[in-house]
């Protein structure tokens, strides 16, 4: 509750700097999304955030990006922000079709998708569903890279924080460097985690749901992932299935100094790269049209 009113006070600022605050309804529940109306001429983005955040959170992204693209759209993944909660007992392939629903209503061209950690995998059951729809994507440390039950088990795990040690030691771990408000972050962060929402998805989290190397070979969309060469959040195996399955012309970065979440601490880097690449796909999109 500490933390819905929280992103509910965000939300109520960015609407003062002009952002739009929806509710759009599908089958699985209301999905919040965050409208950003730009000023650029580069084409739409959708920045998908990673467990127990929210589209507030991409608030500093939000203004480094909006002068120079169309549109912004931050949705809330249900159980996260000001999205309806995961129905008890559903399973979390709910997420990405109430992400899939929510976008058809909202988006009225094809966008380029930002998704960090859990958002990465958002992105691409999204590009899966909607290719055309689907410019390109940038993956951050993307979730979903495939893993036995056990393995599985023992990961989720990890997001257990039950002390404030806990939450402390993975708050330093989402960073390159220890943050100066580790301390402050790690209360919001344990808190989250332990939300009734993000425990019923994590709960609810199976190994059938993650990806395959043909989920990603098919991708027939330009990709560029980024994951940083600092992320202690994510297991090096896990990157090593995405460098090694996505299609040979993706692009492949490790930033030595990114953690898991660049954007919070390298948003102009962050931020330059994700226009860099809206700005080939433009450049291509504007090729093809001329013939």
């Amino acid at each position: 509750m500490i933390q819905r009113t929280a992103d509910r006070a965000l939300a109520r600022a960015l609407r003062l700097g002009d952002v739009r605050s929806d509710l759009v309804r599908t089958a699985a529940g209301n999905v919040h999304v965050l409208d950003a109306a730009g000023s650029g001429p580069l084409p739409p983005l959708v920045l998908l955030h990673g467990l127990g955040a929210g589209g507030v959170h991409y608030a500093r992204l939000i203004r480094r990006l909006r002068p120079h693209v169309r549109r912004i759209l931050a949705p809330d993944l249900l159980g996260h922000g000001l999205s309806d909660l995961l129905a008890e007992g559903a399973p979390p392939v709910a997420v990405h079709e109430a992400l899939r629903d929510a976008l058809d209503v909202v988006l009225d061209e094809p966008a380029v998708l930002f998704g960090n950690s859990l958002g990465g995998l958002a992105a691409i059951r999204y590009a899966q569903a909607r290719p055309a729809a689907t410019l390109g994507l940038v993956l951050v440390s993307p979730a979903g890279a495939p893993m036995a039950p056990g393995e599985l088990s023992a990961f989720l795990d990890g997001f257990d924080l039950d002390s404030h040690t806990a939450a402390l030691e993975f708050t330093d771990r989402l960073f390159h460097r220890p943050h100066p408000l580790r301390h402050l972050l790690a209360l919001g962060i344990r808190s989250r985690f332990g939300a009734t929402a993000v425990r019923r998805l994590l709960e609810g989290a199976t190994a059938d749901v993650l990806l395959t190397p043909a989920d990603l070979a098919r991708l027939p969309m330009p990709v560029s992932i980024v994951w940083g060469g600092a992320d202690r959040v994510l297991p090096a195996t896990h990157r090593d299935f995405f460098f090694a399955h996505l299609p040979p012309g993706a692009e492949r970065l490790t930033p030595p100094s990114y953690g898991h979440a660049p954007f919070l601490d390298h948003v102009d880097a962050v931020a330059d790269h994700l226009l860099a690449f809206a700005r080939r796909i433009d450049a291509a999109v504007t090729l093809a049209a001329l013939g």
